[in-house]
């Protein structure tokens, strides 16, 4: 099987609009040139000539904080490793800079924008009791199955494996508040987000396999090749086909309905995205990468109100930020990374999340339903795109995906850093929007990177102490070195260092 069948503030300020001017660049100078004074929360851009950034900084109090955030923009490939060095002596040359204060992803082109919206597909449901043969796509060939229709409801179809050699157990109960959750919240909040599903089969629902072969590849998965022949595919089943491993057959704490639902809402995401961005623009391939698709399948476990599991890859990702590469993420890879898994599929949620926020996001209603601020518009227009997402992102915007990714980086470091004693950005282009408790379901519906979830804390991502920095930067990647003030000085020198090669730009953040 191809390895592709795994995929996959309610309004902004006006600092995040792009059409803000940016504060006069500070030109190079001097040892006589004045210190740039940062108030609390606020980053600055400096620019780097050569190999070379530079900066002095002002310290009056002398316990001011600061963090540099250093990223390469090369997203060719995340393979190659990039030197850098990071010193707070005495800067006799500094180099250009800026206050940061625009976005590179305005919410002004989406915001207000109404979303198409498709009609329901409809059509006739095999009967219970109903049983057809289905190939499900495990092992290297597929396996084909006995299937029997368990249930119907009004936007899904459950089918269960009564193979001989490997039946599916179901709970009736079970069944039925999973039958009643998906056509009442799952896939009309999926279509409020990502828009409308195919129907290819005529059948007007989802077609839910339960089988213990699943969980030999994945606990669930969405295989594109059931919907059209692309190049690799084997035989599939022509039709809206999602494969779930029964509850049964899954270890706990993660085979309760409310974690198997979240897991059919990530899949639901990768068949409404193939739906969008591969059959309805007629392409040969799906152009997005893995960690794209993953990503995306992440924001629908958040934006569908499911979330749980997905907060563990959220931590994964930031904990381990500085083997992230976002080349991994905006590139054209179809390969799994098994060493770096969940921290791809955690960098790459945060990333998706990121950019719905930035462009307006959304609100869960009392009644259950989604009221697009801007994102689900977004959405639309990066989804329905012949080309990948990262290439048609930056359209309409006055940024470039390289800003995009440096804007992304810089908000990993600072949003909801108020929570553990640091500012708070100034510009709110560096901060999720709040979170919201959904209405429906009571999860955390949005990206908080100080939350705390089953016992677990996020502490934002992990920062290197500049004593202790290993100089080191991934291609597409970022690192943080954080630093203090000079009790016995009023300035402090920053000079950062990094290979021409790496596309590095560099920002400093004063976080106390």
């Amino acid at each position: 099987m191809s390895t592709r069948s795994l995929w996959l503030c309610a309004a902004l300020s006006a600092a995040c609009n792009n059409d803000a001017a940016p504060a006069p660049e500070q030109p190079t100078g001097d040892a006589g040139q004045a210190p740039v004074t940062l108030a609390a929360g606020e980053v600055l851009d400096i620019t780097f000539t050569g190999d070379r950034a530079a900066v002095r900084l002002a310290t009056p109090t002398g316990t001011e904080r600061f963090v540099a955030i250093l990223a390469s923009t090369t997203f060719a490939s995340s393979s190659t490793t990039f030197t850098y060095s990071v010193s707070t002596e005495a800067v006799d040359s500094p180099t250009a800079s800026r206050i940061a204060s625009g976005c590179a992803l305005s919410s002004e082109p989406y915001r207000g924008v109404a979303v198409t919206v498709d009609p329901e597909p409809t059509g006739a449901a095999p009967a219970v009791g109903t049983k057809r043969l289905l190939r499900v796509p495990v092992g290297t060939m597929g396996e084909t199955i006995t299937a029997e229709v368990a249930a119907v409801g009004t936007r899904a179809v459950v089918w269960k494996d009564t193979s001989p050699a490997h039946p599916a157990t179901l709970d009736a109960a079970f069944i039925a508040e999973f039958l009643a959750d998906f056509d009442k919240t799952i896939l009309p909040r999926a279509r409020a987000v990502f828009g409308t599903e195919s129907d290819l089969d005529g059948n007007g629902r989802i077609d839910l396999v339960f089988t213990p072969l699943t969980k030999t590849s994945a606990v669930a998965f969405f295989f594109g090749c059931d919907l059209v022949t692309l190049s690799g595919c084997p035989s599939g089943n022509q039709g809206e086909f999602l494969y779930l491993t029964p509850p049964a057959d899954i270890a706990a704490p993660y085979n309760t309905p409310a974690a198997i639902k979240e897991i059919l809402a990530h899949e639901l995401g990768h068949l409404v995205h193939f739906n969008r961005k591969v059959l309805r623009n007629k392409l040969s391939s799906w152009p997005d990468s893995t960690y794209m698709i993953e990503g995306f399948g992440g924001f629908a476990q958040d934006a569908v109100g499911f979330q749980a599991g997905n907060l563990y890859v959220t931590q994964a990702g930031l904990a381990g930020i500085d083997a992230f590469s976002l080349s991994d993420v905006l590139g054209s890879t179809t390969k799994t990374d098994k060493t770096h898994d969940g921290l791809l599929r955690g960098g790459s949620y945060l990333f998706v999340r990121y950019l719905y926020d930035r462009a307006g996001g959304d609100v869960a209603s009392a009644d259950g339903a989604i009221e697009g601020r801007g994102g689900p518009a977004f959405l639309r227009k990066v989804l329905d795109d012949p080309a990948s997402v990262a290439e048609a992102m930056p359209v309409g915007n006055s940024g470039t995906l390289a800003d995009v990714a440096f804007d992304f980086y810089t908000t990993l470091a600072l949003s909801n850093g108020d929570k553990a004693g640091r500012a708070a950005p100034v510009n709110a282009c560096f901060s999720y929007l709040p979170t919201q408790a959904d209405p429906v379901t009571g999860k955390q519906r949005g990206a908080d990177l100080f939350a705390s979830f089953h016992g677990q804390q996020l502490s934002g991502p992990a920062m290197q102490a500049l004593a202790s920095a290993d100089g080191k930067l991934r291609a597409g990647g970022v690192e943080y070195v954080s630093f203090d003030a000079n009790n016995e000085r009023a300035e402090l020198g920053v000079t950062v260092t990094a290979d021409a090669q790496a596309l590095p730009r560099v920002r400093i953040a004063r976080v106390q």
